[in-house]
């Protein structure tokens, strides 16, 4: 995926890849992964709102990947500003992508097909209602906090460190019927081959056993949970899709919006000059760049046809 680095005339220095995924390793050791439990906080967003409503419909026609490249352009932006507010970029939270796993993904032939508001089916938008399991390997209280759940939300469980499984093929049916957006659960879950194809659901593993169902917990969005080594707050919104999930407030999503969608529409423009028998390089200054760079000379690697982005010339780069 390309970066975008232009934001109000400024050109931004692509972080490296290193930098990129720091966040995916931010386990906090000393709770453990899976098993971690936070202090509450205080106030929800209102998934009502109608800011925030917008926010997610913009959401649902985006990738992680372009969300994750805005996000890595607001990171320098905020890390090199004089300016209070831009410093006060929170950024996203990526959870980590070699566990938590979809389980239910879709034909591709069906992936980009339009739903109801306007989004891609494969893709998972919503808000996050968390629960936190108090024993291992019972469910009672993910059933509980299911039944609490409405439109739109999204169920993520820490499991407290499970090996059993916490939800499956029911869940997945009485969740989509209930119109959620999905189910994230950092523990097993199980029927991945009958889980409801209407929502997306994510977890860390897969086990054939259920757990027990006797143990009904704190309740739901008590608390903060720490969901595929990222915190997860009550009223956060949960973007998903085949690549990873993507944790953060609705200020900092909207935040990443106008250059998400920005660089999307660049890569649809280069993939419909592909299509065409146009080749990738010859739609940049590729060749004068590459030059530029063995002689030791800064460079940007530009799109020739859209001078409002340009690409990185200082970092390596991964052309996917």
């Amino acid at each position: 995926m390309f970066s975008c680095l232009y934001r109000g005339g400024i050109t931004i220095p692509i972080l490296s890849r290193t930098s990129f995924f720091r966040c995916v390793h931010s386990y906090l050791p000393s709770m453990g992964h899976g098993r971690g439990r936070m202090n509450p906080t205080n106030g929800h967003y209102n998934d009502k709102d109608p800011a925030v409503e917008m926010i997610m419909r913009r959401l649902k026609k985006l990738a992680s990947g372009a969300l994750c490249d805005s996000d890595k352009a607001h990171q320098q932006i905020a890390s090199t500003s004089e300016q209070p507010e831009l410093r006060e970029y929170a950024g996203l939270r990526l959870m980590c992508p070699s566990s938590m796993k979809l389980r239910n993904p879709i034909p591709k032939c069906y992936a980009n097909m339009s739903v109801r508001d306007g989004g891609k089916s494969n893709v998972m938008v919503g808000i996050a209602r968390t629960v936190q399991l108090t024993r291992p390997n019972d469910f009672l209280a993910v059933l509980y906090g299911l039944s609490q759940t409405s439109r739109h939300d999204v169920l993520v469980v820490n499991t407290g460190g499970s090996t059993r499984a916490v939800a499956g093929g029911l869940f997945s049916e009485e969740a989509a019927r209930r119109g959620l957006s999905g189910i994230v659960v950092d523990g097993p879950i199980r029927d991945v081959d009958d889980l409801s194809p209407d929502i997306r659901v994510y977890s860390t593993m897969i086990s054939p056993y259920a757990g027990t169902v006797q143990h009904p917990g704190d309740g739901i969005d008590v608390t903060p949970v720490i969901c595929g080594g990222v915190v997860v707050n009550p009223g956060d919104i949960i973007f998903g899709d085949a690549d990873g999930v993507l944790v953060g407030s609705a200020k900092t999503f909207s935040d990443c919006l106008h250059e998400a969608e920005n660089i999307m529409s660049v890569e649809e423009h280069l993939i419909d000059g592909m299509k065409l028998g146009v080749s990738l390089h010859s739609m940049m200054n590729f060749n004068e760049h590459m030059m530029s760079r063995k002689e030791g000379k800064v460079s940007s690697l530009e799109f020739k046809d859209r001078n409002t982005i340009k690409f990185t010339g200082l970092d390596p780069i991964h052309l996917s």
